[in-house]
């Protein structure tokens, strides 16, 4: 009896072993390929601080996210905002408009709309 179900216990160790295998050769190849970073057409507003004066801007732009790092760029700006750096240099609020600061500086409202283009 005790032999039977050993190799019974036996017939099933090689399926376990190759699904195991697939598994992981599956994860390691995903995990190898880089993500891409889609880029979605976008409206930005840009407030620039210039001492008590605010002026604002209205532009179509290209917002792109990877890894957490975000790219802005149109035809008059580019703006790169660091996952690194997030909290140091600027300050981000996930909302709608998504808000980037630079104290000071600017704010950059992205609200992203692939259908302008």
């Amino acid at each position: 009896m005790r032999a039977r179900i050993e190799r019974n216990a036996l017939r099933g160790a090689p399926m376990i072993c190759i699904r195991t295998s697939l598994t992981a050769a599956c994860l390691a190849i995903a995990t190898a390929i880089p993500a891409s970073a889609e880029i979605v057409a976008s409206t930005c507003r840009l407030l620039s601080y210039d001492g008590p004066n605010t002026t604002v801007e209205t532009f179509r732009c290209d917002f792109m996210q990877r890894g957490g790092n975000v790219m802005v760029n149109s035809a008059e700006h580019e703006f790169n905002f660091l996952a690194a750096e997030q909290g140091e240099t600027y300050i981000r609020i996930n909302s709608i408009p998504l808000r980037f600061t630079r104290t000071g500086e600017y704010t950059l409202e992205v609200t992203q709309s692939p259908w302008l283009r």
